[in-house]
């Protein structure tokens, strides 16, 4: 029979999955209404999202991989595919005044798909977190754990700045070997990644959820 603790981590599971369902329905309902008044643009976005989900679904499956030889390649995916979700906050880079459409209302909707991306990206790490801490103890954990979220600002600014894509690392992975050696070399490259890998680590730190300690 399943703990009241193990019943109240399955409900705040629940919980924040409908969250993100939500949040994300939100962006797609307000590309929609912009959409119907000036046309559709910002197309991109909906690949954007879809994107941001991929890490987020990688990370649910890892609990019901028992087996190293799966766990590890399955955690590389999800580790190449995880900067695709905080990378939507990258796409305020797109806001300004545009008419007639009113500005506060692409504040809003742009927002929305950035919010959507980092609290898809801070579950998805908060699950592999879960998973590492299990497998490996708290300790390598948590250093696995930071090198994912550095490595992440490096993602986000090859992704931004050098317009890689993370199956680029199958289909091509010497080109982005090449293009990736060469761009991390210009000064902007370690002060973007170290400022945005601050970001992510901050927001996972203050949203990440945290084990139950039941009463003796």
């Amino acid at each position: 029979m399943p703990s009241p603790t193990a019943e109240r981590g399955d409900a705040d599971t629940s919980t924040r999955s409908f969250a993100l369902v939500a949040v994300s329905v939100l962006a797609l309902i307000l590309w929609t209404a912009r959409s119907t008044l000036v046309g559709p643009r910002f197309v991109f976005l909906w690949w954007n999202l879809f994107l941001a989900w991929v890490p987020w679904l990688l990370s649910t499956t890892l609990r019901f991989t028992r087996r190293g030889v799966f766990f590890w390649p399955l955690l590389l995916s999800w580790l190449a595919f995880f900067p695709n979700a905080p990378y939507l906050l990258t796409d305020l880079i797109h806001l300004k005044a545009r008419p007639p459409v009113p500005m506060w209302f692409d504040v809003l909707f742009l927002a929305s798909f950035a919010w959507a991306g980092c609290l898809l990206g801070w579950d998805s790490l908060s699950r592999v977190h879960a998973e590492l801490r299990t497998r490996c103890g708290p300790h390598l954990a948590a250093a696995l754990v930071s090198a994912a979220v550095l490595l992440c600002g490096v993602g986000v600014f090859l992704g931004r700045f050098e317009r890689l894509n993370s199956w680029e690392l199958i289909t091509d992975p010497l080109q982005v070997v090449l293009t990736a050696s060469e761009a991390l070399l210009q000064p902007r490259a370690g002060v973007f990644s170290l400022a945005f890998a601050s970001f992510v680590g901050a927001g996972y730190l203050c949203t990440r959820s945290t084990p139950r300690i039941s009463a003796s």
